[in-house]
């Protein structure tokens, strides 16, 4: 179950990188978490996937591109935890002065919990 489980980590940063939100969406389940915490935007909570869809489409416009690389994956039957690096160009002005064009850089650590082969959870600190 652990490899499945770290396709499931794969295909969803690859996704996530194409910015495919549907096909981000397949790995999820109906009634799932996500819970992203930022110093740039604060805590943000999402519960189901048609909520998770309206964040990450709205997410995915601010880049022109993104690109997320795992650095460092731990799994276990029903969890996995991934550090990241995060490197990506702004599509559109940020409130923080960033501007269009620029390339911003980052690091992250995110955490699944897996339930019936899908992403029951998901929770991110960048």
């Amino acid at each position: 179950m652990g490899s499945s489980n770290q396709q499931i980590v794969e295909d969803y940063i690859r996704r996530y990188n194409l910015k495919d939100i549907e096909g981000m969406l397949a790995l999820f389940s109906e009634d799932m978490i996500f819970e992203s915490v930022s110093s740039a935007s604060g805590i943000i909570n999402v519960e189901g996937k048609e909520k998770f869809r309206l964040l990450s489409t709205k997410t995915a416009e601010i880049f022109k591109v993104r690109r997320q690389t795992p650095t460092t994956m731990v799994l276990d039957v029903t969890n996995a935890a991934i550090e990241s690096r995060y490197w990506c160009v702004l599509a559109t002005d940020l409130p923080d002065g960033k501007k269009a064009g620029e390339e911003i850089q980052f690091r992250g650590a995110a955490f699944f919990t897996f339930a019936d082969g899908l992403i029951a959870r998901m929770t991110e600190y960048l």
